[in-house]
């Protein structure tokens, strides 16, 4: 997951530049990148006509800032049915957070950067990604009201590890630098 270390400042301004050193068509809104993804042309009359009447245009992702959040706390919004995380703008966003000192790592690797002697850290870290692992064997059988039933259950674990981390870097939620 993308994270801004307790020593750093989100930058939108420094991810844009980043990304736009890739080619890539990042914008500064607010405190938010966007990037617009080139769409591809359409292959045939069918895909011209499917384009026309649904009215699709270019894909955008949105990286921002999210102080209520310690591991996750870039946040990177598109439509996972539009989009695969195969893709390369994944990588490159990746690459650009690493050059300005972001970090792109695991959940538990991120948290025990911070706190690596923490037990109860350790074991909601588990616990968090046995709920993954189940929650994505769900998905692949469609069970999805079980797997949305796990999400829901994982959202508490998620926020205690978040508050622990908050707690042992003295860093406030709602004073996170922005």
């Amino acid at each position: 997951m993308y994270h801004v270390p307790s020593n750093k400042t989100w930058d939108p301004t420094a991810i844009a530049e980043r990304l736009r050193e890739r080619n890539l068509d990042a914008t500064v809104m607010a405190d938010s990148v966007r990037i617009t993804l080139p769409s591809a042309p359409p292959h045939n009359f069918f895909e011209r006509l499917g384009n026309l009447i649904l009215r699709t245009g270019p894909q955008h992702l949105v990286l921002s800032f999210d102080p209520q959040k310690f591991i996750r706390n870039i946040t990177l919004e598109y439509d996972p049915l539009k989009m695969s995380t195969e893709m390369a703008v994944f990588t490159q966003i990746g690459k650009a957070c690493k050059e300005i000192g972001y970090w792109l790592a695991p959940d538990r690797e991120i948290a025990l950067r911070y706190c690596p002697d923490s037990a109860e850290l350790r074991d909601l870290l588990d616990k968090v990604e046995q709920m993954q692992i189940e929650k994505e064997n769900l998905v692949a059988k469609q069970d999805f009201e079980q797997a949305a039933q796990i999400r829901d259950a994982q959202t508490p674990l998620e926020q205690r590890i978040d508050a622990i981390l908050f707690e042992k870097t003295a860093k406030r939620p709602d004073s996170a630098d922005t």
